[in-house]
């Protein structure tokens, strides 16, 4: 993989917006299944809600409470690896 330096004005890096209307809890779902899908545990997914520097995560955190998205995230990594959930279902 080419490497390049890292160029704060880069027009490609990924940017979270909150959407009116959306559902945190899917969104939840939706983003640890991402990262399940991308070889990740739950101790790293975790540690993308716990911190502000991820915007999006941070702030389903805060609307949820840590208990929830924590027991949410080990049901989904505990189904991912006992091949409960399929890549299809995380696909939607």
């Amino acid at each position: 993989m080419a490497e390049k330096a890292f160029d704060p004005e880069d027009p490609m890096e990924l940017v979270g917006v909150e959407l009116p209307g959306c559902d945190p809890a899917q969104m939840l779902d939706d983003i640890v299944q991402e990262y399940l899908l991308m070889g990740w545990g739950a101790a790293q997914i975790l540690e993308l809600f716990r911190s502000p520097h991820f915007t999006a995560t941070h702030r389903i955190l805060q609307l949820m409470g840590e208990p929830y998205v924590t027991e949410r995230v080990d049901r989904l990594a505990e189904a991912w690896q006992q091949g409960w959930l399929t890549e299809g279902e995380a696909d939607g």
